[in-house]
């Protein structure tokens, strides 16, 4: 992992503002603002230390991996989705660990769309089909 372009916020762009000046920036996903106010305590309790900035990067790094939802439910894949996207537009991950990220989302929301709903196992009921008369008379 590696340290942001120039600070920890919502615009990479904005090169003007340093983590200190704009440490709990609000983001509109909540999630995703957890997961950059992770990564800013983490950081400045490092700075705070006085470890080195490399040192501090790292652990506002893991931090913010650590903030990251789970894959369960069709929600916190999103929010995992948008949090693994602003740490590669960040550069607070490389690409490549950021398509293994997407790749295991991508298996997470396909589990979801495959599951069978509650009234699918009410109607079916488990096991193989009944036998009809039909399936009995093409013997």
């Amino acid at each position: 992992m590696v340290k942001p372009k120039e600070t920890m916020t919502e615009e990479p762009e904005e090169s003007e503002e340093s983590v200190s000046e704009c440490p709990d920036r609000p983001s509109e996903n909540p999630t995703l603002a957890r997961c950059i106010r992770a990564w800013n305590r983490a950081y400045h309790k490092k700075l705070d230390e006085e470890e080195t900035d490399f040192e501090a990067v790292e652990a506002g790094n893991r931090a913010y991996l650590r903030a990251m939802p789970p894959l369960a439910g069709d929600q916190n894949i999103r929010d995992f989705i948008a949090c693994i996207a602003f740490a590669s537009l960040t550069k607070l991950i490389l690409q490549p660990t950021a398509d293994h990220f997407l790749a295991a989302a991508k298996v997470a929301l396909g589990t979801l769309r495959h599951q069978a709903k509650p009234a699918d196992f009410v109607t079916r009921g488990p096991g193989r089909p009944r036998k009809t008369t039909a399936t009995e008379e093409n013997k």
